[in-house]
């Protein structure tokens, strides 16, 4: 089984699938409530058997595991291509990138899966501190544009900021009766933004109690 299937494998619980190598074939197929809806050759690909006899949920989770399995792409792709650290405590480690006096860097194992980490590294690349550590491979990217100085974190949301901003345009979707068309369109676009930035928007929408709902003079 490759690293890419044995990551996958690793992230199809939280899409309600299972998943079975084939040694044969080389494949890692998925499955919802028993039923194939895909499957992961050694590159990487993932193909799906899209059919009439699937239903709506088994559908939307092969689209989830499909968005997945190219996320897992994008950073397996650049462990397995990227060098070692060349630093004795963290040579386990490879470097991603690099900007600066800041590095973002990534280790594998069978067991566990992947850590990233970002890291200040001294001017002779000899030494690094100040590790930022998560599995999270989309968060340690934010993190590396930030604490590099790519990205200006005051001009990112944090996660009750996003939150904040998507209940204020959820509750004028609502509440605000003199909304044009167009103006209810751009509502929508930017909560779509929101959820694509924050997921845990989508999968757990925040809204206005009614008794502290906001007053909001239009």
């Amino acid at each position: 089984m490759t690293i890419y299937q044995q990551e996958l494998l690793r992230k199809l619980p939280h899409f309600g699938c299972t998943g079975q190598y084939s040694e044969s074939d080389e494949a890692l197929a998925f499955f919802y409530d028993g039923f194939k809806i895909g499957w992961q050759d050694k590159a990487g690909y993932i193909y799906g058997a899209i059919d009439k006899e699937l239903t709506d949920e088994m559908r939307d989770a092969f689209y989830a595991v499909q968005d997945q399995a190219k996320a897992v792409r994008e950073y397996t792709d650049l462990y397995e291509t990227s060098p070692r650290m060349g630093i004795r405590d963290v040579d386990e480690y490879r470097r991603l990138a690099e900007y600066g006096d800041t590095v973002l860097a990534g280790m594998y194992s069978e067991k566990h899966g992947f850590m990233f980490t970002t890291w200040k590294q001294s001017a002779d690349r000899r030494s690094v501190s100040h590790g930022d550590y998560s599995p999270d491979f989309e968060y340690a990217k934010e993190s590396f544009a930030t604490r590099s100085g790519l990205i200006d974190a005051q001009r990112l949301f944090t996660e009750d900021e996003a939150a904040n901003l998507y209940r204020c345009l959820d509750f004028a979707k609502g509440n605000c009766e003199t909304l044009t068309y167009e103006q209810e369109k751009q509502l929508d676009e930017l909560m779509t933004k929101l959820r694509y930035g924050y997921p845990q928007l989508e999968e757990a929408p925040p809204s206005f109690e009614q008794d502290d709902a906001p007053q909001i003079n239009m």
